[in-house]
């Protein structure tokens, strides 16, 4: 991207996502029963209809689990500060623009656990337990669709 960026920090993110989701969406095609592809195919479908009206409806909520699954193993890879330090920066002002350096929590954990003052300590334990509670909420959230699909 040329220099560290928001962009940059966000492109590596959604590459460290692409594995989850398309292993479980591959996954959930797969359970797609035979049968019903079959059928469509007898009665004079396409392979390209019966993938847009068959197996991909019947598969959506595998796949909306997978895209919660990568979207809480972004969160949980946000608490490693090596793919975002390396893309991203860091900066300690708010997101002025997507091409411009930005603030983590992973990084601003790690800086103000380091510091000699309480306040920075107590802001580092809470930007931690924001970490922990955005990753809960999105494995709950993938549970729950999972389990919709039964």
């Amino acid at each position: 991207m040329g220099s560290y960026s928001a962009w940059a920090g966000g492109v590596s993110l959604a590459v460290l996502m692409l594995p989850t989701v398309i292993l479980t969406a591959e996954e959930a095609m797969k359970t797609v029963p035979r049968r019903m592809k079959d059928a469509a195919l007898g009665m004079g479908c396409t392979r390209t209809q019966m993938i847009w009206k068959i197996v991909l409806p019947t598969a959506l909520p595998g796949i909306l689990t997978g895209v919660i699954l990568g979207v809480a193993r972004v969160a949980r890879v946000a608490g490693e500060s090596a793919p975002l330090l390396s893309t991203a920066l860091f900066s300690n002002y708010w997101l002025t623009s997507l091409r411009e350096p930005t603030a983590s929590l992973s990084i601003l954990i790690y800086n103000f656990s380091s510091m000699p003052f309480d306040n920075q300590i107590e802001l580092a334990w809470a930007a931690s337990l924001i970490l922990v509670l955005i990753v809960l909420v999105f494995n709950i959230l993938s549970r729950a669709l999972g389990r919709s699909r039964i």
